[in-house]
């Protein structure tokens, strides 16, 4: 049995639990030992990409002190805060010992041990491939059932996982479809859907804009994605325009594959805004 700690995320935390009780299920079923550092927070990254390089560095700071306590993977629920501990954390904690002073030493010590905890991390659809054997069945779908698929930018752009989600759910029965024009940003961009709202409305209209016309072709029966700040700024959105289209993470889809409960009345019941809190679920 390989022991695994969960990194859930501050989003997911916060607006969807009932995701991280998905992929915990999902892992468990897997084979996996899932533990979960008390001690985790945000990683930082709305204050890295504000511009705040000393908030995010104490944020970053803590993380790394609470998960080198751990062993073995640390499975993110999230490609782009996945994406900050690989990319960013070596060198802004770097950066930061110097900024006050510290020595050389000290910080290429604070270097050495995020990047020893950056190299555990992977996004969920990665660690998932890793694994030897896709476990559970796909209960009792018996034909392939499409989904939309929303890439986010850091799992596309940093992480290079562009066909891990797809690979993990097709031999479930599922198909992953990506929409026209699938490199362009949703509008969330974290700090930046607060900052530039009339902007980031726009790309998220444009957006549903081309999941519409694919769903439409293939008879999709929802929108699924890998980083939940993407998929809560395109359901609310949604809500916004009465648009109930069933928005999933991919651990729930998983989970329900992995249930045998996959079916339309199930998947509507992600349609709409959801509060995860609050979900009869």
């Amino acid at each position: 049995m390989e022991n695994v700690s969960l990194f859930v995320t501050c989003l997911i935390d916060a607006f969807r639990p009932d995701a991280a009780k998905a992929a915990v299920r999902v892992l468990e079923r897997r084979g996996c030992s899932v533990e979960f550092p008390q001690q985790q927070t945000c990683c930082g990254q709305f204050s890295f990409n504000a511009g705040y390089q000393d908030e995010a560095a104490l944020l970053a700071k803590h993380w790394v002190e609470a998960f080198e306590e751990t062993s073995g993977p640390i499975v993110a629920l999230s490609g782009s805060c996945a994406g900050m501990v690989v990319h960013s954390y070596p060198d802004l904690l770097h950066k930061w010992v110097l900024r006050h002073d510290g020595t050389e030493a000290e910080a290429e010590s604070w270097r050495s041990r995020a990047q020893s905890v950056a190299n555990r991390v992977y996004e969920l659809t990665q660690w998932l491939t890793s694994l030897d054997s896709s476990g559970a069945e796909s209960g009792d779908i018996d034909h392939s059932v499409p989904f939309v698929y929303h890439l986010g930018c850091h799992m596309r752009r940093l992480l290079r996982a562009t066909t891990e989600a797809q690979s993990v759910m097709a031999p479930q029965g599922v198909e992953l479809i990506e929409p026209e024009e699938a490199d362009q940003c949703c509008g969330f961009g974290g700090t930046y859907s607060m900052a530039e709202p009339v902007v980031s409305t726009a790309l998220a209209d444009a957006k549903w804009k081309q999941v519409g016309c694919r769903a439409q072709e293939s008879g999709a029966w929802g929108l699924v994605g890998t980083d939940m700040g993407c998929l809560l700024h395109l359901q609310g959105r949604a809500s916004r325009q009465h648009n109930s289209f069933p928005v999933l993470y991919l651990s729930e889809l998983l989970d329900l594959v992995d249930e045998g409960r996959l079916s339309p009345e199930v998947v509507n019941q992600y349609g709409g805004w959801q509060d995860g809190r609050n979900s009869s679920r």
